[in-house]
């Protein structure tokens, strides 16, 4: 699963049908993957290690593995490939203390509901065709639950940065481009602030994500056109939404009905 939006970025499902078996080999990109079904041995390092379902393990970009399922009739996992140049700015909040030593299965205290439930929400918005900062958002949260991204020590306090320049231009490029497709390397040029605090920073003085602040403002924009009698899959494609589910999804989220019955009542 890929989004042209999101070069760095790239999920893959594998399960019985693939019966895969790997030979020893890297990726260019960070790997982040979770178990869902049976059982493996891993070679990383030159170490070998067992993982089992529910486990999460984590490959260093360049550093050789492999993976030899005990049984690949009963065998399913999900892997997230993250390329550095998304880190690049702040590639030092990358945190090496899983790669000296390696270890390839994360620490027991990260392998929670939490990180589970992230992993596959990464999975699912990207099948869904969800926004840009919908997703980066995601991973990012997956990324400091796995403790794979650590904060900067001298991050701001929320008082320094309540309603900081920085982040009010932040809303006022989202408040005239809500419609576009924006992703978190288009806010950080226009902020100067490193992606990987400007989330925080906006949630702390706008109290909403800016992903979820996008799709508020796409809402509605949808419902006046709604409301203006607009054809429902017209509204879906100027709002900026991929398809009809999607925007129907969204709207149901916002509004509590779904954009049909919203167009019914304004006539009825």
């Amino acid at each position: 699963m890929r989004d042209p939006d999101l070069p760095f970025l790239e999920i893959k499902e594998c399960d019985t049908i693939d019966n895969l078996s790997y030979k020893k080999h890297f990726h260019e990109e960070i790997s982040i993957g979770l178990i869902e079904k049976g059982a493996t041995r891993v070679w990383s390092a030159g170490k070998r290690f067992e993982a089992a379902q529910g486990h999460i393990v984590h490959f260093p970009p360049l550093l050789p593995h492999a993976c030899h399922p005990e049984n690949p009739a009963n065998w399913k996992y999900t892997m997230i490939f993250i390329h550095p140049r998304w880190l690049s700015q702040t590639s030092s909040d990358y945190n090496s203390n899983f790669r000296q030593p390696h270890v390839p299965i994360l620490h027991p205290k990260y392998q929670n509901e939490r990180s589970r439930h992230l992993i596959h929400s990464c999975r699912t918005l990207l099948q869904q065709n969800a926004t840009p900062l919908e997703v980066e958002s995601m991973l990012m949260a997956l990324m400091r639950e796995t403790g794979l991204l650590q904060e900067e020590a001298a991050l701001a306090s929320s008082g320094s940065v309540h309603r900081s320049p920085a982040i009010l231009r932040v809303k006022q490029y989202l408040d005239h481009h809500y419609k576009d497709r924006i992703t978190l390397d288009i806010l950080q040029g226009i902020s100067g602030v490193s992606k990987f605090h400007l989330i925080r920073m906006f949630a702390e003085s706008y109290h909403l994500a800016p992903h979820a602040y996008q799709n508020l403002l796409r809402i509605n924009y949808a419902k006046e056109q709604l409301l203006q009698g607009k054809a429902i899959a017209d509204v879906a494609v100027e709002t900026g939404f991929y398809d009809q589910s999607h925007f129907t999804r969204a709207f149901a989220g916002c509004v509590g009905t779904t954009p049909l019955r919203y167009a019914k009542a304004a006539t009825s």
